[in-house]
């Protein structure tokens, strides 16, 4: 837990909420065509059928599905190419690849876009003549046609696609002009303890080595060599990015799943179809994530977009893996510069005349009983709403509607839906819910088990349970695993964190995270929970539990929020600073790239409120065990700025943890949060609050909340918006305390956080 008050820990650089249009040159916003080259592979005809992939092939009909009809600039059929095992697609062979991005680069003209996806295993074989690579290692994509590495030559694996290939095709696009963003949903290396059944159909996108044909003696430097903090890195060489050149080359942004040492999941996930049945679709957890993200606002800078991926990610508790972005970062997505277009869908009506349906779902923030307003142009103001619908069922990027009545209109008929009409939402749904898998029954001592099923089933059937609960079978898609087992089972398991030792024989409750990763690993290390005498002590034991999972539902729910911004781009500026220990200096530090904390850091927060209104700032800071605790609370009135140490980071701080900053217009009194820190819970609301805290208080009292989207946002009700930075907190240099160092830094301390 935190230490003392102003300073415990921090986070940082949030200036990216402020919506940055400066362009890698202009040749994005003057894009004549946009390229799409969507590589995938889910099946491996020359490899063990146990190692192909369900996801790769969904990701391209999701990103094509997206690209065609959802993005926010225009992509004709005939330019977007899909390579995969789906219907209708060709395989993604080797020869294919190389051959569709070499078309790419003699087809694109300077001003043109090309995006390209890759979706498949990934792994790894000897860097053989190639010296630049530090660890002796390339990265390789898994084309369709990969064969394992030959019995005479396991130095290499014909027809992966190496790191240096698709370098070279990317570079020569840009240097067509066009502006290329590549996304990379494969890992490379990483091992992965698991202590809880996987969900049905999770499985990670990379095949090892040694599983290829290609021994670890083949590689210069052993992979138990290669340490547990290897530098992160992406699987292209810097020169890819190299903007030394032609003024007249393209600019690049890459999207990595994972860095050169971790794995990247592919999960299922629901998706309601259009008879109301629910089923399950396997897709990268990545691809996902950023479909999601520009689903829900497609007006982004990539690095906006990075910060709304990671924040999916720990708002569904996937601790691991490290996402990594490079590249121009602060320019627009597929180039586009109309960053205050309100989130809005052409109606389209059925052949049949019978069914109203639009190009967005579940992924643009629409759930079923979401309610939209009908206007008739895309230009019309709410005000000027002509109807009201409902979402009767929705997909990921379609949704039926159906008219409904509203307050100030009657419920229209299909024929009273004028041609041209757009529907723009009413209000967003956050669902605030924490789904929780039973242990294995299989894994523990039968009353184990049952004493910690009772306990669940006592706090699920509490009429005013302080948090909103699913419970779900071990192996099922979960935020949180349980499982019961002792220091000594997890080092059976074969995990890397551990050698040798006398091992604790009793058993535990473990929190696991959505991948069910465990490991004795001081950083890695996951919360757990004694089991007096082996068997949980009913109520108490009960109690501490809810407890537990209150915690983590908010810290989750934390998250979730950050996609509910009301204030304009210029409403606040928030940015963060390290000062590493035995440094002077203060470094800046961006969200997107989850930085590195170690004890005896400190950490800085700088913030100036622009909004024209007085405004609270709120910084929280979240645990590895999902502990939260308030670091600094400021009431600042228009242009007042605070810059001041915020957290000093301590020796139990370890493995991933995140800093969570809340800003929102003030009222009276300064805003205050304690309610959503771990020793206390949420009491009832006196008063209903709208926008940002009724949200905040909902989370608090387990309730799922519907508010207007911020497009659409009542000038009556506050503004607010919830940030949030991922750490990683690795061990100690042995430097001195930067809390005993003056900083040597232009910027005097101004404002003040109260506690």
């Amino acid at each position: 837990m935190p230490s003392a008050r102003p300073h415990k820990r921090l986070v940082q650089g949030l200036a990216p909420l402020t919506v940055l249009m400066a362009l890698a040159g202009t040749s994005a916003a003057l894009a004549h065509e946009n390229y799409a080259l969507i590589v995938t592979a889910s099946d491996y005809p020359n490899l063990d059928p146990r190692n192909w992939l369900k996801g790769p092939k969904n990701d391209a009909v999701l990103v094509r599905d997206y690209l065609l009809h959802a993005a926010p600039v225009p992509f004709k059929p005939e330019n977007v190419t899909t390579l995969g095992s789906g219907e209708s697609m060709e395989l993604a062979t080797h020869q294919r690849i190389l051959d569709d991005m070499k078309r790419l680069a003699e087809e694109a003209k300077p001003g043109d876009f090309v995006f390209l996806q890759f979706s498949g295993h990934g792994s790894q074989q000897p860097a053989l003549n190639d010296t630049t690579e530090a660890d002796g290692r390339d990265e390789v994509f898994l084309s369709a046609d990969t064969q394992n590495a030959p019995a005479d030559n396991p130095t290499y694996m014909p027809n992966v696609l190496t790191d240096d290939e698709i370098a070279t095709g990317l570079t020569a696009i840009r240097k067509a002009g066009a502006f290329v963003w590549v996304v990379f949903d494969a890992c490379h290396s990483g091992t992965m303890t698991r202590g809880a059944p996987d969900a049905t159909g999770t499985m990670m996108r990379e095949i090892k080595p040694e599983d290829l044909g290609i021994p670890d003696s083949a590689f210069r430097k052993p992979a138990a060599a290669m340490g547990a903090e290897a530098l992160r890195s992406g699987p292209l060489p810097s020169s890819v990015y190299d903007d030394s050149g032609d003024a007249s080359e393209g600019g690049m942004v890459a999207f990595f799943a994972a860095n050169t040492t971790e794995q990247a999941p592919e999960t299922p996930y629901d998706v309601t179809g259009p008879d109301g049945t629910t089923t399950q679709v396997t897709y990268g957890v990545f691809t996902h994530a950023i479909v999601g993200a520009l689903a829900k606002n497609p007006h982004l800078t990539y690095r906006q977009l990075a910060q709304s991926v990671l924040a999916d990610y720990v708002a569904e508790n996937w601790v691991k893996p490290t996402p990594l972005f490079q590249g121009k970062l602060d320019a627009p997505v597929f180039g586009s510069s109309d960053a205050g277009a309100a989130q809005q869908w052409s109606v389209v009506l059925s052949t049949d005349a019978t069914k109203l349906s639009i190009n967005a779902g579940t992924l643009n923030g629409l759930s079923v009983g979401s309610k939209l307003w009908l206007l008739p142009d895309p230009a019309a103001s709410t005000d000027q709403a002509i109807g009201a619908m409902q979402v009767a069922s929705a997909s990921e990027l379609r949704s039926t509607i159906v008219p409904v009545a509203d307050g100030g209109h009657p419920a229209l008929t299909l024929d009273q839906v004028p041609a041209g009409a757009y529907v723009r939402p009413a209000e967003v749904q956050y669902p605030f819910e924490l789904t929780v898998a039973r242990p294995d029954p299989a894994s523990a001592d039968a009353a184990q088990i049952k004493a910690v099923d009772d306990a669940l089933a006592a706090i699920d059937a509490q009429a005013s349970k302080p948090l909103r609960l699913k419970l779900v079978d071990a192996g099922e898609p979960a935020d949180l695993r349980l499982a019961v087992m002792s220091d000594a089972k997890v080092a059976s398991l074969g995990d890397p964190g551990i050698a040798g030792g006398a091992l604790d024989d009793a058993p535990k409750l473990w929190l696991l995270p959505a991948s069910g990763e465990i490991s004795l690993s001081p950083d890695k290390r996951p919360p757990a929970m004694a089991l007096a005498g082996g068997v949980p002590a009913g109520a108490s034991f009960t109690k501490k539990l809810e407890d537990t999972l209150v915690t983590v539902f908010r810290a989750t729910g934390l998250s979730r929020l950050t996609a509910a911004n009301s204030y304009g781009a210029k409403d606040f500026t928030l940015a963060f600073g390290q000062q590493a220990a035995g440094s002077d200096q203060i470094a800046p530090i961006a969200p997107e790239d989850t930085p590195i904390i170690r004890p005896n850091d400190r950490l800085y927060a700088d913030f100036t409120n622009a909004s024209g209104k007085p405004a609270d700032l709120n910084l929280l800071f979240v645990d590895h065990d999902y502990g939260i605790t308030l670091l600094c609370a400021a009431h600042l009135a228009p242009g007042d700025r605070l810059f001041q140490p915020i957290a000093d980071i301590q020796d139990n701080d370890r493995g991933s943890e995140r800093l969570i900053a809340i800003i929102n217009e003030s009222g009276k009194d300064l805003t205050d949060l304690h309610f959503l820190t771990q020793p206390g819970l949420a009491g009832l609301r006196e008063i209903e609050q709208p926008g940002l805290l009724g949200m905040l208080s909902d989370l608090g009292n387990g309730e799922v909340t519907r508010a207007a989207p911020p497009a659409a946002r009542d000038p009556k009700v506050p503004r607010g918006a919830v940030v949030m930075m991922p750490l990683e907190a690795l061990p100690a240099t042995g430097q001195p305390a930067a809390a005993g160092i003056a900083p040597a830094d232009p910027r005097a301390p101004v404002g003040e956080c109260t506690l």
